[in-house]
């Protein structure tokens, strides 16, 4: 039976260690960033996310003093970049940029996308909003957006819409546009945005809910009509294009964000918060974000942690309600 000097023997012992951890813990948070910071983006390069993704690890490591680079991991409806993101170590060095997309897949895809978004993650900024269009074939659809409305409604309607995949944002969007109008539009999804914008172009389907850059282009040249932006004001890039909301129609945003895995460092988390409030106030990054179609904002990580919550709840009722099933 041990005495009692080793009982305090291994006391101090475990002591010691507890404070020497506590000590190396403090130390490497007071130098942090001392390596280069890995951010997941899960969509391909090149694409709309993509091209915000890369504005913000810019500017992030110009303030950080360390190169943050992407690392795109594609697929599976952005599930195999936020896996990823969950399974990081969560030291700081792993970020992901997220789109609310992640909130969807949980109830669309239970089987594959086994996170929980309120507890799997640290939150830590939304970095801007995505006005959203609703846009159609001009030719088709000349009239404005009461006229569209009135046209889904009737029981003969055999009007469609395109996304980018089942439980895709651009679906979201349409599906409570659906259950506010009372709208009739089939679903046909494609692979992508530019896909499904090249289907509305082509007359091959009716309408697309899409980020306003990607149908701005097609807009001005004619080819294409925005009917509203699904927002309660209008968009500082284009001032000219009329809201929803003005139309007495219900207004959704898109959102973006920068998240970490579960149980990052507190300090090593406001640290980063702390950088992208400084970001978010900065005139020429704000204008970078504006020019690729996003609306600059920044929030608390409290605040963005209840906005998750909320909307969770609200995406899941819409999945339900639209019995949206990826598996």
């Amino acid at each position: 039976m041990p005495s009692s000097f080793d009982l305090k023997r291994k006391a101090v012992r475990a002591l010691t260690a507890l404070l020497a951890t506590a000590a190396f813990t403090a130390a490497a948070i007071a130098a942090y960033p001392d390596r280069p910071i890995k951010m997941i983006v899960p969509w391909p390069p090149g694409g709309g996310s993509d091209s915000v993704a890369r504005i913000i690890s810019k500017r992030l490591s110009e303030r950080l003093g360390q190169p943050v680079v992407i690392d795109n991991r594609a697929g599976a409806t952005g599930l195999i970049g936020t896996d990823a993101a969950v399974k990081a170590v969560p030291d700081g060095y792993t970020l992901v940029f997220i789109a609310d997309s992640y909130l969807v897949s949980p109830h669309a895809s239970p089987k594959v996308a086994k996170y929980d978004p309120r507890k799997d993650f640290t939150d830590i900024s939304i970095v801007g909003y995505v006005p959203f269009v609703l846009v159609v074939n001009a030719e088709k659809h000349p009239g404005g957006l009461a006229q569209f409305i009135e046209e889904a409604k009737k029981p003969s309607s055999n009007l469609s819409f395109s996304s980018w995949g089942v439980g895709s944002s651009g679906q979201m969007a349409m599906e409570m546009f659906k259950a506010e109008t009372g709208a009739r539009l089939t679903h046909i999804p494609f692979q992508g945005a530019a896909p499904a914008m090249t289907a509305v172009l082509g007359a091959q389907v009716d309408a697309l809910f899409v980020p306003l850059v990607v149908a701005l282009p097609h807009h001005r040249s004619g080819k294409a009509k925005i009917l509203g932006v699904a927002a309660k004001q209008r968009f500082s890039g284009a001032p000219d294009l009329p809201t929803m909301t003005e139309q007495g129609v219900g207004s959704w945003l898109s959102w973006m964000g920068v998240l970490g895995p579960a149980k990052m460092p507190a300090d090593i988390a406001a640290r980063l918060n702390a950088e992208l409030k400084a970001m978010s106030e900065e005139p020429q990054f704000r204008e970078a974000l504006i020019k690729a179609g996003v609306d600059p904002s920044y929030t608390t990580q409290q605040e963005l942690s209840r906005f998750v919550g909320s909307e969770y709840d609200r995406l899941g009722k819409v999945v339900r309600d639209a019995k949206i099933t990826v598996d």
